[in-house]
């Protein structure tokens, strides 16, 4: 399906973003590269050499970046047929424990630019009534996260706003797909969380699994995709338990700190 078309994925120099850049190019998907680290990006166009590959350095936390990227797109003569915001950060700290400075980046990265490349990229989409977008949420969107709240709020709005997309641009041609992984082997697991809890660690996906699960269910018009049986089991219980006691199981299994 998405042979010949050209894909552009934030956050591609690692991770699921550069996972689902090697699989788009072994479909013979054109790629549009977008992360801060520049070599990271093009040792990456390296190896997918087999198709077109562009790469565009850039700070998505920067509030002119979503406008800067898609003008720099439409400078190069290019055309998106699949927007992947895939970039994303998180902690696993305590309001209290991190700076407003750390909380508003998340926010500005994981929601506003989000929101903007979305909005930027999907008017051509429509116009030419054919599209796809894939928003990488997370399993935390279901679960506010004591110890981890900002980062499950943020994701929470990514999923919220990808389901009514979902059906707001179908009529457009637009498929809008949320991608809300659990515990995955990224550098973002190492990262967000200062100490790995092990029992946590022994339930995360490879990535290529779950890059490959987002982009068979936007290929196949879903409107959320949770990959791994264990994630779907998790999603399923919050509709049979009451909100305070999915906060608290949440605060104490995913939002460990200690």
């Amino acid at each position: 399906m998405f042979s010949g078309k050209t894909a552009l994925i934030t956050g591609a120099s690692s991770g699921i973003g550069a996972e689902m850049a090697r699989q788009l190019a072994a479909a013979g998907c054109n790629l549009i590269l977008v992360a801060r680290r520049t070599e990271r990006l093009n040792a990456l166009a390296e190896e997918l050499s087999t198709v077109s590959v562009q790469v565009i350095t850039l700070d998505l936390s920067d509030p002119l970046a979503p406008q800067m990227l898609f003008d720099e797109v439409a400078r190069r003569g290019l055309l998106v047929d699949i927007l992947i915001n895939n970039a994303g950060f998180g902690f696993q700290k305590p309001l209290l424990a991190m700076s407003l400075e750390e909380q508003l980046g998340m926010v500005d990265v994981n929601d506003r630019a989000l929101l903007a490349l979305t909005r930027l990229f999907a008017a051509p989409m429509a116009e030419r009534g054919r599209g796809w977008i894939l928003n990488v949420s997370s399993v935390s969107a279901w679960f506010p996260i004591p110890g981890m709240a900002t980062y499950a709020a943020s994701k929470a709005a990514v999923l919220h706003l990808s389901r009514a997309l979902h059906e707001e641009l179908k009529p457009f041609g637009v498929v809008v797909t949320a991608l809300c992984p659990g515990g995955t082997r990224t550098e973002f697991s190492s990262l967000a969380r200062e100490k790995m809890d092990p029992d946590l660690e022994k339930a995360m996906m490879p990535a290529d699994r779950v890059a490959a699960a987002g982009l068979q269910g936007l290929m196949a018009g879903k409107a959320v995709v949770v990959p791994g049986a264990l994630y779907k089991l998790m999603v399923a219980v919050t509709r049979f338990l009451p909100g305070v006691w999915i906060t608290r199981l949440a605060g104490l299994v995913m939002g460990r700190h200690d």
